[in-house]
């Protein structure tokens, strides 16, 4: 395969020119009057050493050029930013930063928030000079409350970072189906924070990581969201969902953070991974902005950034009465399908793809299926942009893999299918077929099964089996989960009834349980999960964490726990004769098992299945009485595939269960391969003989193959 050539150019922001010798500057902006460019020698402390008026073109596009001979950006980068004018502040020729000449109001009937005293950084920024807590910790003169809205904040404010990056070459993959990938959801810092090495904690130490990740199992790691933010915004901040910038890495996980430095060790980081056979998936949080709206709810108070000062009402879902939007419980709600905002998106997708990013996580993008543009909620999956998303990368030369189980060139793309709140917010299944979505009804019912085991009937272990037939309409789309960085980790949610009285915020309906603190129960309830989750259709995500049994001791919502809570701890996981390290060589050997038995991604899954009763017989589909019936204590399914049969004996069961597998076909016998209550064989090989009676232990989940 040849290597991926990055590049840094985008339609907008600040691009170098290089047969013109300039760097062109260009800023989306509908309702804007005016728009001067500033730039800076210095991030912080200093006015602007220059400051120019930009001319608006077409599609609402303003733009001026800079001769690099003036700026001299190829020896040093140059700080940027913009005082944008609009309706409630009227442009001057007069006008002095600092005063309210041309004033009219914080914000009009037409919800403008314009303010020239307030540096905007530029939204297609690829890098940011600093964040807002680490000059003003209380945000205040990137306020317009009070008084707030006449301070100049030009010597504080956040500056657009520009630096002419050359061309990298990074390695490729060579494409493979979706459904042959591993998911292992991670933070970044948390991965290798407790790692002796001097790169831990940064996109360097994660790429030095890159072969013991690859031992795992895992073929996809999908990073909680890497754009800068502002890590004390609110307190403390550290799994980074209120993104300031959607171009920008946060520098904070670089191991150089010098300015000018940043993409390149992403590129270094991504090259690492894909020479290890690991692509990369982000997550992308489009549905709102760390700029985080109003101030206690007063109208008068707004955080002013960025998308507020260039153009509030085309970025924002904003009310009538101006008020914010919040479906997203982040204090704004980003407006996807509007004209500007839509271009950026999808400019940012293409972005990280030119960087050889492999697939995009969104998060909570019921937002991205909003076919209108005011506040009223209205999903469709065609006019919206999760709907064209595909059409508009594809004129940007990005590819999008739309078929799941054949090998295709193209990126991944990944939908939470939900919001926090609103209207119809729940839209599992609802997003185009080019998508594949987070299964929370996988998440709940292998949950229930060991938790709640009196809540689930047959028919719903066969729908998670399936991969949820019903509802992506027999295509595989589903992600697979039992856990993700939202909620408590696999380990915590067979100890804990209840989350920790240290928790803010945090679900308190979670499913979860104790087994009254029974340590085998524990054990065997986990790797029946597991193994669930391995042995069934569609695409299986783990947490890192989870395959070495982190604990953050009933903290489901660490959000704000930049500590050991959420740092990986990998010294019980490599020692042997531990829980931690059974565990962990146990989902080893079940990804091992899943990929040598080809069934498990075939198309031809659901086909191959019969289901049995205890007995062995087929259990008959319209049998009513048993496949609805939640007190049934015992579901079997037989994979008929023709590299190997498969057999799959579950127990709901208090008490032992005397089953008989299904008939063999000639010449062949049944084997086990794993008891999830026998803890000492983790190896998945079909070695012991069994006759045509097993006893399968309470609760537990067998795997037999025939031989």
């Amino acid at each position: 395969m040849e290597n991926i050539i990055t590049n840094d150019k985008t339609p907008l922001g600040a691009n170098y020119n290089e047969k013109e010798g300039c760097v062109e500057f260009k800023l989306f902006s509908k309702n804007a009057t005016a728009v001067k460019l500033c730039i800076f020698e210095n991030p912080q402390g200093e006015n602007p050493i220059m400051t120019l008026n930009m001319k608006k073109g077409e599609g609402n596009i303003w733009q001026t050029k800079v001769k690099d001979y003036i700026l001299n950006c190829h020896k040093k980068p140059i700080f940027y930013g913009f005082r944008v004018f609009g309706e409630n502040w009227e442009y001057k020729e007069n006008f002095e930063p600092g005063t309210d000449i041309g004033y009219k109001s914080k914000f009009d009937d037409k919800n403008n928030r314009f303010n020239p005293n307030k540096i905007a950084f530029d939204p297609y920024s690829q890098e940011l000079s600093h964040l807002p807590s680490d000059v003003n910790p209380g945000f205040n003169m990137f306020r317009s409350g009070g008084n707030f809205h006449l301070i100049d904040n030009a010597k504080w404010a956040i500056k657009s970072v520009f630096y002419p990056k050359e061309k990298k070459a990074v390695a490729s993959i060579k494409p493979r189906a979706f459904n042959e990938e591993i998911i292992g959801e991670v933070h970044i810092k948390d991965l290798t924070q407790n790692i002796n090495m001097p790169e831990h904690g940064t996109y360097l130490g994660a790429a030095k990581f890159a072969k013991s990740i690859k031992s795992l199992g895992v073929t996809m790691v999908e990073f909680l969201p890497l754009n800068e933010f502002d890590s004390k915004q609110n307190g403390v901040n550290h799994w980074g969902y209120m993104p300031l910038d959607y171009f920008s890495l946060a520098r904070k996980y670089a191991y150089n953070k010098s300015y000018g430095n940043l993409l390149n060790e992403f590129r270094q980081m991504v090259d690492e991974f894909h020479k290890n056979d690991i692509k990369i998936c982000l997550d992308m949080v489009y549905n709102h902005t760390g700029e985080g709206g109003l101030v206690n709810h007063n109208l008068d108070d707004a955080n002013l950034l960025s998308y507020a000062l260039i153009d509030n009402s085309t970025y924002y879902k904003v009310y009538k009465n101006g008020y914010y939007r919040s479906n997203s419980g982040c204090g704004n709600d980003f407006n996807t399908n509007n004209e500007g905002v839509l271009d950026l998106i999808v400019d940012s997708i293409a972005f990280w793809s030119n960087q050889g990013v492999d697939a995009f996580r969104f998060d909570l993008a019921a937002a991205l299926l909003e076919k209108n543009c005011d506040c009223e909620e209205t999903y469709c999956n065609i006019d919206s942009l999760a709907g064209k998303l595909k059409e508009k990368l594809n004129q940007k030369n990005i590819k999008v893999a739309d078929n799941f189980n054949e090998n295709q060139e193209g990126i991944i793309l990944i939908a939470e299918p939900w919001t926090c709140g609103g209207k119809e917010c729940y839209q599992l299944g609802n997003f185009p077929s080019f998508f594949a979505e987070w299964n929370d009804i996988f998440r709940d019912t292998v949950r229930k099964i060991t938790i709640r085991p009196n809540e689930i009937a047959p028919i719903q272990i066969k729908d998670i089996m399936e991969g949820s037939p019903s509802i992506f309409k027999n295509i595989n789309r589903s992600i697979n989960y039992i856990s993700s960085h939202d909620g408590f980790t696999l380990f915590d949610l067979n100890n804990f009834k209840h989350k920790s009285s240290s928790t803010q915020g945090g679900s308190d309906w979670e499913i979860s349980g104790d087994y009254n603190n029974n340590a085998y129960l524990k054990e065997n309830a986990i790797r029946k999960q597991l193994a669930l989750l391995f042995l069934s259709y569609g695409i299986p995500m783990i947490q890192i964490g989870d395959i070495i049994m982190h604990t953050k001791n009933g903290n489901n919502n660490s959000y704000n726990k930049d500590d050991g809570t959420n740092y990986l701890n990998w010294e019980k996981a490599i020692r042997k004769d531990t829980f931690e390290n059974r565990t962990m060589e146990f989902i080893r050997n079940l990804i091992k098992f899943r990929n040598e038995n080809y069934i498990f991604r075939s198309k031809d899954f659901i086909n191959s299945l019969t289901y049995h009763y205890d007995n062995g017989e087929i259990a008959d589909i319209n049998n009513d009485g048993y496949w609805l019936n939640t007190k049934e204590k015992f579901f079997g399914a037989l994979l008929n595939s023709l590299q190997n049969r498969i057999y799959v004996a579950l127990s709901k069961s208090e008490d032992s269960l005397n089953i008989i597998l299904p008939t063999n076909q000639k010449e062949k016998s049944w084997h086990i391969c794993a008891d999830s209550s026998v803890f000492n064989n983790y190896n998945l090989e079909a070695k012991d003989y069994i006759e045509k009676n097993y006893i399968l232990n309470p609760h537990a989940l067998a795997i037999f193959m025939e031989k």
